[in-house]
C-alpha cells in the first residue's frame, strides 16, 4: 500500500483542528448553558418579587394558552389561588420554597417559589437559548474549516519542500555516483535516512572499487595463460616434427589447465565478501572436508613424490558453515602446500581442538614465507618471488575470505623445526 506522508499530515492536522473546534464548541455550549441557567434563575427570582409587589385583585391579562414565557401563580395566606397566568394549572407548581425542577404534562419546568408566589419557566426555552449560542459558535466552522484546510495544505507543502529537494537530489544521481549526499539542508527528521543512504553509498563505492580492481586483476591474470595457449597453438601448427608438435600441444594443455584453475579460483573469490555474504548454518564435519581435500590433491603429490597425509583426525569435530566454501578453503591450503613443497617433501593436514575451537592446520616442508611477506600473501594475485611456481596468487586470498566469512582466525607461521610453512585456521566454537 502506498502511504502518502502529505495526505497523512493533511488528514491528521484537519481532524485535529476539527476535534479542537468541536471540543471548544461543546465546552462553550456547557458554559453558556450554565450562565444562561444562572441568568434565567435570577430572572425568575426578579419576576417573583415583581408579582409579590402587585395587587392580587388586579385581573390577569387575557392571552392564549402557551403564549407566555413565564408561568406564575399567586396564592393567598390561606393557600387559595388568587391569580395565575393563562397556562398555569390550578394546583401549586412547586412543592417547596426555592428553586426546583418539576415535570408537568410531559414537559420539564424550572420553578421558583417565594412565599405565596410561584414562577415557572419551560426548560425547553433554556435549551433552545443555549443551543442557539452553540450554533452561532459552529456556524463559522463551515467557512473556517475549508480555509484552514487550504492553509494546512500550503503549510504542509512548504514544510515538505526540503524533503522533496532531498528526494530530487537522490533521483538525479547516476548509478556510479557514490559520493556522500549533502545533508546541510536536510530536515532533522530525514537526517537518519540521509546518513543511512550515505553509509550505503560508501559500501556501494567500496564494492564497485573492489569489482573494478577484481576485473582488472582478473583480466591481467587471464591474459598470461591465454597468450601462452595461443603461442603454443601457433607453434603446434607450424611445428616441422611430431616431437615439437607434441611438445607444443602439451604446452596448450598446460596453459588450459592453468586458465581453468584460475577461472575456478576467480569464481570462488567472486562469492566471498564477509561484509555482504553470510554462510548457511549447515553442520559440517571438518575432518571429512580435510580428507576430501587430501584425496583430491593426492595424485599431484604422488607426481612430486610428496608425502601427503592426514593426522589428528577428529570425526566428532562438527561446526556450522558452508561445506562447499570450507572444501575450497581446505583444497587451496593443501594445493598451495603441495605446489610449493619440493619433491620428496612432506605435507601434513590435521584437524584438532583448541579449547572450544576447531582448528584446521596444514604444514609443509617447503621454502616457507618470510615474516615480512605473510600479510601481503593474503592479497589477491600476490606471489612470493623466487618460488618458480605458476600459481594464480589467489589461493591464500580465497582462504582468508572464507575464514573471515566463517569468523575464523587465520594465522601463518613456521613449519616443524622452523622449516616450511604452517597455516592454521581456528574456527569459533559451534
Amino acid at each position: 500500500m502506498n502511504h502518502s506522508l502529505r495526505r497523512r499530515l493533511l488528514v491528521v492536522l484537519s481532524v485535529t483542528v476539527l476535534a479542537a473546534w468541536a471540543g471548544t464548541a461543546v465546552f462553550s455550549y456547557l458554559d453558556a448553558r450554565r450562565s444562561i441557567n444562572a441568568m434565567l434563575d435570577d430572572h425568575l427570582r426578579q419576576a417573583a418579587e415583581l408579582l409579590r409587589g402587585q395587587d392580587p385583585a388586579v385581573p390577569a391579562p387575557q392571552a392564549s394558552t402557551g403564549s407566555w414565557v413565564l408561568t406564575y401563580q399567586v396564592h393567598g395566606a390561606d393557600g387559595r389561588l388568587l391569580r395565575r397566568s393563562p397556562d398555569a394549572p390550578e394546583e401549586p407548581l412547586a412543592p417547596a420554597e426555592g428553586f426546583s425542577d418539576v415535570e408537568r404534562e410531559g414537559e420539564r419546568w424550572r420553578v421558583f417559589r417565594s412565599g405565596t408566589v410561584q414562577v415557572a419557566e419551560r426548560n425547553a426555552f433554556r435549551e433552545a437559548l443555549a443551543g442557539s449560542v452553540a450554533a452561532h459558535l459552529l456556524h463559522p466552522l463551515a467557512v473556517a474549516l475549508p480555509v484552514l484546510a487550504v492553509l494546512i495544505w500550503l503549510a504542509v507543502d512548504w514544510g515538505l519542500r526540503p524533503l522533496k529537494a532531498f528526494a530530487r537530489a537522490v533521483e538525479r544521481r547516476t548509478p556510479d555516483a557514490v559520493e556522500p549526499l549533502d545533508t546541510a539542508d536536510v530536515p532533522g527528521e530525514a537526517r537518519p535516512l540521509a546518513e543511512a543512504l550515505n553509509a550505503l553509498f560508501g559500501r556501494v563505492g567500496d564494492l564497485l572499487e573492489r569489482e573494478r580492481r577484481f576485473a582488472g586483476d582478473a583480466a591481467h591474470e587471464l591474459r598470461t595463460p591465454l597468450t601462452a595457449i595461443r603461442t603454443h597453438a601457433q607453434v603446434a601448427l607450424s611445428a616441422p616434427t611430431d616431437d615439437e608438435r607434441e611438445h607444443a600441444i602439451a604446452g596448450v594443455l598446460d596453459g588450459s589447465d592453468r586458465a581453468a584453475h584460475l577461472v575456478d579460483q576467480l569464481l570462488v573469490l567472486a562469492r566471498l565478501d564477509p561484509r555482504y555474504a553470510k554462510p548457511p548454518a549447515t553442520s559440517v564435519r571438518l575432518a571429512e572436508v580435510a580428507a576430501r581435500a587430501v584425496a583430491d590433491l593426492a595424485p599431484m603429490a604422488a607426481v612430486k613424490d610428496i608425502d601427503l597425509g592426514l593426522s589428528d583426525q577428529m570425526p566428532d569435530a562438527v561446526m556450522a558453515g558452508d561445506p562447499d566454501l570450507l572444501g575450497a578453503l581446505a583444497r587451496n591450503l593443501v594445493d598451495n602446500a603441495v605446489r610449493y613443497t619440493p619433491a620428496g617433501g612432506t605435507v601434513d593436514v590435521a584437524v584438532r581442538r583448541d579449547g572450544a575451537r576447531i582448528v584446521l592446520c596444514v604444514t609443509d616442508t617447503g621454502p616457507g614465507i618470510p615474516p615480512a611477506e605473510r600479510n601481503r600473501v593474503l592479497d589477491r594475485f600476490h606471489r612470493v618471488l623466487g618460488t618458480r611456481e605458476t600459481g594464480s596468487g589467489l589461493g591464500l586470498s580465497i582462504v582468508a575470505g572464507i575464514a573471515a566469512l566463517h569468523r575464523a582466525a587465520l594465522s601463518l607461521g613456521d613449519g616443524p623445526g622452523g622449516r616450511g610453512l604452517a597455516v592454521t585456521v581456528a574456527f569459533p566454537a559451534p
